[in-house]
C-alpha cells in the first residue's frame, strides 16, 4: 500500500513539472516559431545560389530592368 501512495505522489510531481515547463515555454513564445516556419516557403529566395548560377544572372538582369520600368510608373 505504501508503494501506491509513493507512485501517486511521484506521478503528480511529474505532471506538475510538465505543466510548469509547458507554460514557461508558452509564455516565452517558443511555439510561435512554427508560424514563422510555415510562412517561410512563401518568402522570396535571396541567397548565394542566385549569385553563383549563370542563368540566374541573366534572369536578374531582366528582373532589374523590369523593376526599373515599374518604379517609374
Amino acid at each position: 500500500m505504501d508503494v501506491i501512495i509513493a507512485l501517486v505522489i511521484i506521478s503528480l510531481m511529474l505532471v506538475i513539472a510538465g505543466l510548469i515547463f509547458f507554460f514557461t515555454r508558452l509564455f516565452e513564445g517558443d511555439f510561435e516559431h512554427g508560424d514563422r516556419l510555415s510562412l517561410l516557403p512563401l518568402a522570396d529566395d535571396t541567397g548565394e545560389e542566385k549569385a553563383n548560377s549563370k542563368t540566374s544572372d541573366d534572369n536578374s538582369d531582366k528582373i532589374d530592368s523590369n523593376a526599373q520600368g515599374h518604379s517609374a510608373e
